[in-house]
């Protein structure tokens, strides 16, 4: 029986408050994580002091997730008749893909006033604000790292008295110190999620590491040279997470493949002891992933 393993689980949608207790209440979950990417029906003050009550009544640690450098869509958007904004400036080096969460690769044909794209082909399906984007080119160079957003949540934080913040896309000391200057106290995790954050805790002790591998896969290169990645954040932090593709079928079928316990089995053995569920397996197929997670302890 693998009692050394943690399980972390990101909430689901705050408008099914149902759900967000189950997630808390379960004895498997032993941290929960809140996705400030996602919109909820209320304002961040409340959004923070509902969470905040729930992790005093279940007894379960909160992180709260800024999204820094990572790029998403912030307006609604039909590319037949629209561009696609950004929340970041970009400066890019063509040719440029972008990747979409539905698995469109299109091409960046455009770039205007730094965050609205133009692409071809055009997307399958229309966009939503607030979903997640990959560019890669060559040379990427992505401007600021703290959204507006993102210091909404850290201020509102610090009255609240939260401090556990995860951070996407950490690429440098410089990043951590933005959060810092709004939030002293803050216990930040780093996730790792492209090649500029792997070479920077290779050349820096960076504490409190998490392997976020759906982005970091695209972000670096979709080949082999992954499990590199892995090896060398847990090598940089033996107490690193490891998050995305966890139960991963379970998105697309109604019983867990047998590549996700080989998965499992492989970042174990790897050295990976904390483990953290994403926003679709938590809200469509929970159940089903915690029965997947007993049988991984206990087999």
């Amino acid at each position: 029986m693998r009692q050394d393993c943690v399980l972390i689980a990101t909430l689901p949608s705050l408008n099914n408050m149902e759900k967000v207790q189950k997630v808390f209440s379960n004895p498997h979950i032993a941290e929960v994580r809140f996705n400030t990417g996602v919109q909820t029906a209320y304002s961040i003050e409340e959004t923070l002091d509902m969470l905040k009550n729930l992790s005093i009544k279940f007894n379960k640690k909160l992180w709260i997730d800024i999204k820094g450098r990572q790029l998403r869509v912030t307006k609604w958007a039909d590319p037949l008749y629209s561009c696609i904004e950004i929340s970041h400036k970009v400066q890019v080096s063509y040719p440029a893909l972008v990747y979409f969460r539905n698995g469109d690769r299109v091409n960046i044909t455009h770039i205007k006033d730094g965050n609205k794209l133009f692409v071809d082909p055009l997307p399958r399906q229309a966009l939503g604000a607030g979903q997640s984007v990959n560019i890669l080119a060559k040379d990427i160079e992505i401007e600021g790292y703290l959204t507006e957003k993102d210091k909404l949540y850290l201020r509102a934080c610090k009255k609240m008295g939260l401090n556990m913040i995860m951070a996407s896309f950490v690429e440098s000391f410089d990043d951590l110190a933005q959060i810092l200057q709004i939030l002293p106290n803050a216990q930040i995790i780093s996730k790792i999620e492209s090649l500029k954050g792997i070479s920077f805790i290779e050349q820096y002790n960076v504490p409190n590491l998490m392997a976020a591998r759906d982005d970091l896969y695209l972000q670096s290169g979709q080949n082999y040279d992954m499990l590199k990645h892995l090896r060398a954040i847990i090598s940089r932090d033996s107490g690193a997470i490891c998050a995305s593709k966890i139960f991963l079928s379970l998105e697309k079928r109604e019983t867990v493949d047998l590549a996700d316990y080989a998965d499992l089995e492989l970042m174990y053995s790897m050295g990976y002891r904390k483990f953290m569920l994403c926003d679709n397996v938590c809200n469509y197929s929970f159940a089903k992933a915690i029965q997947a997670w007993e049988e991984f302890i206990n087999g």
